[in-house]
């Protein structure tokens, strides 16, 4: 998920009641509900070390228990070298809820981007399986709404902190009146108008709420939040389990060896579903309205050329990250240029093999 939807997590939290267990609860929270993302420093090593890392060892049950107790260790020492030092009369923090904070914000981390079809590896460094939740988009405004309400009603004291959502709320308006608006080779979806009226119906609803001050009922807005969130995610499960179930019931093929279906931008109704053989993939998009669509179809790999892209470590990164990938191979007299296509996201992979199969040039490109 975005980090916005992941600091709006820590926020609530916090406002749940979160921040009353102890001092440097609400950093706590708000830093730990990021950290796991701190793999985003292999970006700069390229492409093919960004996606062998990312959602990695930062990513898992592990991981998070050191990065729990690292950060518990950081604000222990800051707590003491700076807060208490000028006041040591004032409540010292507990290290203990603090590191419980810690992991618990970074497991509902992991857990938020698991629901999405990219995955997360959480068994690392004993299992590099991907598990796939596939029922939330990777960036969901709906989320933004049920958590954000609560958070504009009981943060919206000070100017400074008005002007802050104003700003928040001008950008996150701006990207839902413009994001997918038009369809293009890349992005042939657009987010109906329908939907965008009823986000925006929602919008207004927090500013009403804001005005009325809402926010003297305290705690409880944000505890109603979550429990808002937990219905939402609930109803998309169940959406996506009826996809899956329409796409099987009119699969393309009778071999089929697995179908997944997977949420699509804002829309809760529409869900790109996937049916895979041994040489085909097969496509399309399931509407819960019942509009129906043909299944696109694409070659698969060649099963021959698949134990020479696992030798290279590039081409290896790419066939252990990728779930349904198309392949499309160019023989020459030099040997063979084979273009990847992992269907999720578009992510594409074009390598170079020669006459001995082995990996001369590979690049890795998003969208």
């Amino acid at each position: 998920m975005d980090n916005f939807t992941h600091t709006l997590l820590g926020l609530t939290l916090a406002k749940a009641g979160g921040e009353r267990l102890t001092p440097l609860a609400t950093t706590t929270l708000v830093i730990a509900s990021n950290l796991p993302d701190i793999d985003f420093v292999m970006r700069f090593r390229g492409a093919f070390f960004d996606l062998e890392n990312h959602r990695g060892i930062t990513h898992s049950i592990v991981g998070l228990f050191f990065l729990s107790l690292l950060l518990t260790a950081i604000l222990v020492f800051l707590d003491k070298r700076f807060r208490l030092r000028h006041d040591p009369f004032r409540r010292p923090i507990r290290p203990t809820r603090i590191f419980a904070l810690a992991y618990l914000a970074g497991s509902l981390h992991v857990f938020l981007d698991y629901t999405n079809n990219y995955g997360v590896r959480p068994l690392l460094p004993f299992s590099d399986r991907w598990f796939y939740g596939d029922f939330i988009f990777v960036i969901d405004p709906w989320i933004w709404l049920i958590l954000g309400s609560s958070l504009v009603w009981l943060i919206s004291g000070s100017n400074l902190r008005i002007l802050v959502w104003t700003v928040i709320g001008i950008v996150l308006s701006l990207i839902m009146a413009m994001a997918l608006a038009e369809p293009s080779p890349r992005f042939p979806l657009t987010i109906p108008l329908t939907v965008r009226i009823i986000w925006f119906v929602g919008l207004a609803i927090v500013i009403f709420g804001a005005l009325v001050n809402w926010g003297r009922f305290g705690s409880r807005l944000a505890r109603y939040s979550l429990l808002l969130l937990f219905i939402y995610y609930a109803g998309m499960w169940i959406a996506r389990q009826t996809a899956v179930e329409q796409a099987r019931a009119s699969l393309p093929t009778e071999n089929v060896r697995s179908v997944a279906a997977w949420a699509t931008p804002a829309n809760p109704l529409l869900w790109q579903a996937v049916a895979a053989t041994d040489e085909k993939i097969y496509s399309r998009y399931v509407d819960l309205r019942g509009a129906t669509q043909e299944w696109q179809e694409a070659n698969r790999l060649p099963a021959e050329l698949d134990a020479p892209l696992r030798r290279d470590w590039r081409t290896n990164v790419f066939m252990k990250f990728t779930r349904y990938a198309t392949g499309k191979v160019e023989e020459s007299a030099d040997g063979y240029t084979i273009n990847l296509r992992d269907v999720r996201f578009d992510l594409k992979l074009k390598t170079q093999l020669d006459r001995d199969n082995q990996v001369k040039e590979a690049t890795l490109q998003w969208f």
